[in-house]
């Protein structure tokens, strides 16, 4: 059975529907997800589609913001009927069994708004000269201030409960602007708001690349999407409003003498429209514009106060979104940045042992020396072996396919990591002691990854003893609702300044002999079957790893109990 989601066009997603497996996908902010949504309010690993013969079961995985259908919190794993509306966090999705070119058909056919440039006509004579628009009121300073509320107390019942209707506005506004993600999550929300105070017909966001660009539609709305698809614009209102900073007011264009020169708003019948700056600071984004066409329904003076409140409070929240993906860029950079700096050190110290064993293999070569060169060539190769390790852990490390994910015993994939150690523990005086509890249920895992995560930990632990012998402790235990794998020793500990930093990539307290991404790659090996790595460390006393792997539903009917893991 196909089925899809379909996201809310305020999430600006690039994709207009997504196709769920024919057996299990995965939601979440995490890149290994089948469904990877990169918004704020989801979760790493967010909830679970599964497809069982009696339909699609969306389960929450143990989310921070929760997943919910048709408003209500999922506390237990539910069947989706087609139609039903999928939230994640605050992302909405509509759950369907439609094709695409059906489902998406239907909806254009019913929106009640549209986005997109092919919606707006801009019209005029630019050219003229003689235009004099009027100005009704300058925006930097607008707002509904205390004076104006205070101005209001004489005036009727009518015009206070609308004020204060208004003002409830602005605040929900404030509120549904601290909550959006997206550029487009701001807009719609803010037009959405604008209709519902307002006797506004059709609206349009307009929005500036640059100071000196001309503002494009970024949304628009129609109140009657029978109405007509399209909402024109006096180029001339607009051209006054972005150079003159100042918000505009037409009361019935057709009879209004201060636009008699201007035949673009005359011929299309613009009853009543007002344009304003959205300002921040003194940073020009575009204009709002919002008209009507019922000559019983003209803008007043209040409501050209309103709407410039209104779009201040926009213009704000798309500045502030714009410096925070710029951050956001930066932030990549310098990662970027870090990782080419962190592994250019690394190729430098391997390189620099195999070129010392390559000069004193020349060196015998020239002195036919052939007992020497079998002595300097394992130099060479050890240099040839790092650089290959350090080759598959960087492609380990940065790979984005998701593991295939298999029921395994848990005990029995240590066991298994345990055997390969014996005689390199033995050699080194290392004692190890494993304690497994029969509780640990089958689980779906990577045993794979589990596996290179377990040697990874047992290493550092023998290369802490720093060839004095010590004891290793590995255990399993089941700890509320997850499975908890404890990888104990009593060597030298980690210092306080650098447990912060210790799973960044090549960041070692090995020195030259680590390459930085054993304890990264760990990390990853566990959060892509689901868990958690924690770390506890006394220096002088020893180190603890926790691997934290919430138990799941499996094949043989495991009851679940799913948990959020962590943000790495």
């Amino acid at each position: 059975m196909s089925a899809y989601l379909y996201p809310n066009a305020d999430l600006g997603l690039s994709q207009t529907h997504f196709e769920l497996r024919p057996s299990t996908t995965t939601v979440g902010r995490h890149p290994n997800n089948d469904l990877s949504l990169l918004l704020e309010s989801v979760s790493r690993f967010h909830a679970r589609l599964e497809c069982r013969p009696d339909g699609y079961y969306l389960t929450d995985l143990g989310s921070s913001n929760g997943t919910f259908v048709n408003g209500e919190r999922l506390s237990q794993p539910r069947r989706l009927a087609d139609g039903d509306t999928v939230t994640f966090g605050r992302a909405d999705f509509v759950f369907s069994t439609s094709p695409p070119e059906v489902f998406l058909s239907r909806k254009e056919s019913s929106s009640t708004g549209k986005v997109g440039s092919g919606s707006v006509a801009l019209v005029g004579d630019e050219s003229s000269s003689s235009v004099i628009l009027a100005t009704q009121l300058n925006v930097e300073g607008a707002g509904l201030t205390t004076s104006k509320l205070n101005f209001l107390k004489g005036h009727d019942l009518d015009t206070l409960l609308k004020a204060n209707e208004r003002l409830v506005t602005l605040y929900k506004l404030s509120e549904a602007l601290h909550a959006s993600t997206t550029r487009e999550e701001i807009m719609a929300k803010a037009m959405e708001l604008l209709f519902d105070v307002m006797p506004a017909d059709r609206g349009v966001i307009l929005t500036m690349d640059g100071p000196d660009s001309w503002p494009e539609p970024a949304h628009v709305r129609f109140r009657d999407p029978d109405s007509g698809n399209e909402l024109t614009i006096s180029r001339t209102i607009i051209q006054k409003c972005i150079e003159d900073r100042v918000a505009i007011l037409s009361r019935d264009a057709k009879i209004d003498s201060r636009f008699s020169s201007s035949e673009s708003i005359l011929a299309h019948d613009i009853r009543s429209a007002m344009c304003v700056p959205l300002l921040s600071g003194k940073k020009m984004l575009g204009v709002l514009f919002v008209d009507t066409k019922e000559s019983v329904r003209v803008f007043t003076d209040d409501d050209l106060a309103f709407a410039s409140s209104f779009a201040n409070d926009i213009a704000m929240s798309l500045d502030n979104m714009a410096l925070f993906q710029e951050n956001v860029n930066k932030e990549r950079l310098a990662a970027v940045g870090q990782t080419i700096a962190g592994l250019a050190h690394n190729i430098k110290n391997i390189l620099q042992l195999a070129r010392g064993g390559i000069e004193l293999m020349d060196s015998a070569i020239q002195r036919e020396a052939a007992e020497e060169i079998a002595s300097y060539w394992p130099v060479v190769r050890r240099g040839i072996e790092r650089m290959q390790k350090l080759t598959q852990e960087m492609l380990d490390y940065s790979r984005q396919t998701r593991p295939e994910l298999v029921e395994a015993n848990v005990n029995s994939v240590i066991n298994d990591t345990v055997a390969t150690f014996m005689q390199d523990a033995m050699d080194k005086n290392v004692e190890f002691e494993v304690n497994l509890s029969d509780d640990v249920p089958m689980r779906m895992i990577d045993p794979d990854g589990l596996n290179k995560a377990i040697m990874n930990l047992v290493s550092n632990s023998i290369d802490a003893f720093e060839g004095f012998g010590g004891k290793i402790t590995l255990s399993t235990a089941v700890v509320n609702g997850a499975i908890h794998i404890k990888v104990e020793d009593n060597g030298k500990g980690i210092p306080k300044d650098k447990i912060a930093k210790i799973f960044q990539p090549f960041f070692s307290t090995k020195g030259s002999k680590g390459t930085g991404l054993g304890l990264p790659m760990t990390k990853k090996y566990i959060e892509d079957m689901g868990g958690e790595l924690k770390l506890e460390s006394e220096e002088g006393r020893g180190t603890t790893f926790t691997i934290v792997l919430p138990l799941q539903a499996s094949t043989a009917g495991v009851a679940s109990t799913d948990t959020s893991p962590a943000a790495g």
